[in-house]
């Protein structure tokens, strides 16, 4: 039952009883049986202490699922204004929504709407918000993680180390500057809102805005995906390689009919939405490692289904938007772009983003598919402050995959 504890006294109640716990055993009890012994070989002491902390936070949802939610994020009603923050309102264009998505979107009752955007500068560059590019500019479009049910875009959300990394440590890329889209989430309660393609329709929306308002050339746009912003990049390629005729004559632009070149990087996407990939060994031999809470419980469970929406859950072992890498889809990458895929072996979903390696290298070929798994990294690595080295490693390796282009 979702947000049984909702109504007070019951809802503080059981928040103060879960955090005394977490502070006067959970906490005590995990340092002490891994002062000498880590989930991890190679894992100091406060790597290990640091993934147990993330994981606290991961096991938030279950929390939240029975008090309802508690947000700590900004969301796609209103631009959080602040130092440095250049947000700007992203209109969506209805010519641009075509084919499954229109016929989905009306499905579901989803309507486009203006949702915000942030840019994020490269370290010692300063643009203003809508700057035309320069020659040949290149740009990050980001989607953040979150499980489509949490976390943000705004610059002062930790995901938003991702872009500012490839910013600084990959001048390959030719990127000196980032749009991260505040995508709609899912809401759980006191029903399921903003199901597919809401989000889907909210990253056209930036790419559009990014080609028709700014200026940049579509080959010069670079996908970012982290988690379920990954599964969203997957889905935003999809729908270009889908509808790339009518897409740029909507847009205005002319096409020869050759698939847009461009680039796309996936950073642990979550690219199997339903039940294919349950039950390999990183779903099971992963979760003393990975600070990621089971997907198959609790509140991710729910959040898996209210994205599914109107197309019911059975459509995540069926529909390639939702489950590129499922195994019981067989979906095509044909007409995707080059893309980088990153994650960490230690993680639950080690075992989907090998699958969608190889169905991608099956449909494109391995010299359009770079791959690196970082040794003992978690989920979603890349924005966490623990295992730095690791971190060191994968930026690298996302630089010489740009490097290796030229």
């Amino acid at each position: 039952m979702v947000h049984e504890l909702r109504r007070q006294p019951f809802r503080s109640l059981y928040l103060f009883l879960q955090v005394a716990i977490t502070l006067a055993v959970r906490i005590p009890f995990w340092t002490l049986s891994h002062l000498y012994r880590r989930p991890r070989p190679s894992w100091s002491l406060f790597t290990t202490l640091g993934t147990f902390t993330l994981r606290l936070f991961s096991e938030f949802g279950p929390i939240a699922e029975k008090v309802g939610p508690v947000r700590f994020w900004p969301d796609h009603r209103a631009i959080l204004e602040g130092p440095g923050v250049k947000g700007v309102w992203l209109s969506p264009n209805s010519s641009c929504i075509l084919g499954a998505i229109k016929e989905w979107a009306a499905a579901a009752s989803v309507q486009s709407t203006r949702i915000p955007g942030y840019w994020i500068d490269k370290p010692g560059s300063n643009t203003q918000v809508g700057d035309e590019p320069s020659p040949d500019e290149k740009v990050i479009l980001y989607l953040h993680g979150g499980g489509f049910i949490s976390e943000s875009a705004h610059p002062s959300s930790i995901l938003s180390t991702t872009p500012r990394s490839i910013l600084s440590h990959c001048p390959s890329s030719g990127a000196k500057r980032a749009l991260a889209v505040e995508y709609r989430l899912c809401e759980l309660s006191p029903v399921y809102t903003n199901p597919f393609p809401a989000a889907l329709i909210d990253a056209i929306t930036g790419y559009c805005y990014l080609v028709m308002e700014v200026g940049f050339k579509p080959e010069n746009i670079i996908f970012v995906g982290d988690s379920a912003g990954g599964n969203l990049a997957l889905a935003l390629a999809r729908y270009l390689a889908d509808n790339s005729a009518e897409l740029a004559l909507a847009m205005g632009r002319s096409t020869d009919g050759r698939p847009l070149d461009y680039q796309m990087i996936l950073l642990s996407p979550w690219s199997d939405l339903g039940t294919s990939h349950e039950t390999p060994e990183s779903a099971l031999l992963n979760n003393n490692h990975d600070f990621l809470v089971d997907v198959r419980t609790g509140l991710f469970a729910h959040a898996r289904r209210a994205y599914a929406g109107p197309l019911g859950f059975s459509a995540t072992d069926a529909n390639p938007y939702l489950s590129p890498a499922s195994k019981f889809v067989n979906a095509s990458f044909s007409g995707f772009p080059r893309t980088f895929i990153e994650l960490g072996d230690a993680e639950r979903f080690l075992d989907m983003c090998r699958s969608l390696r190889d169905a991608m290298v099956r449909d494109m070929g391995p010299d359009r598919v770079g791959y690196y798994e970082a040794p003992d990294a978690v989920h979603d690595h890349l924005v966490l402050p623990i295992k730095a080295s690791a971190k060191r490693e994968a930026l690298r390796a996302i630089e010489d995959w740009f490097a290796d282009a030229k």
